[in-house]
């Protein structure tokens, strides 16, 4: 068996595969194509698709492939900024949930009707991804096929990004539970739910939105989510993995033998330190702010649940580059991702869980002609920071650039800022 090694992928490349399977070979056949599948490279190890499963997050670590079967990658020519890439992501993590259209994806060989409705397939799903940040990839973004998009002239292939999967490694994953399996089965049923209340309802999106404008739906729609386990889930991971969230759970279980898989994965953790948690600050400032409109219990359950998964993603990166401090260094210095304040990484961060913040950096930066300038107040700069406590003083704030006054009255309010390397 084998999988797709991730390690040389970033976030909006593609992914297309050429299934040996009955219905890969009939698309490829019908497409007069090579490929039969696409999917989105959304962070680390993990992909958005959409399948007869509906649009769903994957886990590339336990994507298995026969050793027939060919997976391709793909880049845009010309690299977008920080900024469209978030866009790029945010969409297809949008639309999880979303049901498959089978009749919609056989009219894109066939032909037919070309309306659309709002469900997905997997061609669709990354045309529209790309749509949505102006990137236009093929002829028709809601009718392609997987070809198309391997043709798009925008697009670059990528080297060899195939590696074997040892078979001790393969009965691992098979005598362990599936989180990436667990959360898609409770995020159905919570769509199942509330489809009941309204047949329209196609991802998580609309369940919010249901509930906005709905408050009759809130009990329910609140129940749903206690009962589907959702609210629970993080804590299978704490109970599994206690050492990526402890220091000391880490040096207890350190040995010869697991040395450098420690090691491994703690430069993988740092590398997105800030971007790759970036998701559960955006979820919590939405659902915050739509608390101050329109109170409701589903959405104080999710604030709730979103506070934790922040600070639980901010302890497994520190705890990271703790224990990497104390073994290994100089890989911090080299693997921990740094991103610069006024930055376009920075800005498509801070748009998005503090606007404004960048907006305030934005008409300083303007007024004064200068990067170099206090991101709180654009007076002159003292030093760049990382915010070591941002999960509780600014949720998916990476860094400010502050003068000495802004400084001082930051670590008043109690944020720790340390000097960026």
């Amino acid at each position: 068996m084998k999988r797709i090694d991730f390690q040389n992928l970033r976030p909006g490349d593609i992914i297309l595969t050429a299934s040996r399977s009955k219905t890969g070979k009939a698309v490829r056949f019908s497409t007069r194509g090579s490929v039969s599948h696409a999917m989105i490279y959304v962070q680390q190890g993990s992909i958005i698709d959409s399948t007869s499963d509906g649009v769903q997050a994957r886990n590339l670590q336990r994507e298995l492939f026969e050793d027939d079967e060919d997976f391709f990658a793909f880049r845009l020519k010309e690299a977008l900024p920080a900024q469209k890439i978030a866009q790029i992501v945010d969409f297809a993590r949008s639309e999880i949930g979303t049901r498959y259209s089978k009749v919609e994806a056989a009219r894109t060989v066939l032909g037919g009707p070309r309306s659309r409705s709002r469900r997905e397939f997997c061609s669709r799903l990354v045309a529209r991804a790309y749509q949505s940040a102006g990137v236009q990839l093929v002829a028709d973004h809601d009718y392609c096929s997987p070809e198309d998009l391997r043709k798009s002239p925008l697009l670059t292939e990528l080297p060899e990004i195939t590696e074997i999967v040892d078979p001790d490694e393969i009965a691992w994953m098979e005598g362990r539970p599936n989180p990436i399996d667990m959360t898609r089965d409770a995020q159905n049923f919570v769509l199942n739910a509330a489809r009941c209340l309204d047949a329209n309802v196609e991802n998580l999106q609309d369940v919010d939105q249901l509930v906005r404008e709905h408050s009759e739906h809130d009990d329910a729609i609140a129940q749903a989510y206690r009962d589907s386990g959702y609210l629970d889930l993080w804590k299978h991971e704490l109970q599994t993995n206690p050492w990526r969230y402890d220091l000391e759970e880490m040096r207890r279980m350190q040995s010869s033998s697991n040395r450098e898989a420690l090691r491994e994965y703690c430069i993988a953790t740092i590398s997105e330190a800030y971007s790759g948690g970036v998701r559960f600050a955006v979820n919590l400032i939405y659902y915050q702010q739509g608390q101050e409109t329109a109170p409701r219990e589903t959405t104080k359950l999710l604030i709730n649940l979103y506070e934790t998964l922040v600070q639980n993603d901010q302890d497994r990166r520190e705890v990271a580059r703790a224990w990497l401090l104390e073994q290994y260094p100089d890989d911090v210095q080299q693997h921990m991702e740094r991103v610069e304040p006024h930055s376009d990484l920075w800005f498509s961060i801070v748009d998005r869980v503090e606007p404004k913040l960048g907006m305030l950096a934005r008409i300083a930066i303007k007024s004064k002609q200068s990067l170099e300038i206090c991101s709180s107040c654009g007076d002159k700069p003292f030093g760049d920071y990382r915010i070591a406590n941002s999960a509780s003083a600014m949720p998916g704030v990476p860094s400010l650039r502050l003068c000495v006054d802004c400084h001082a009255i930051r670590l008043g309010f109690g944020e720790r800022l340390e000097l960026l390397n």
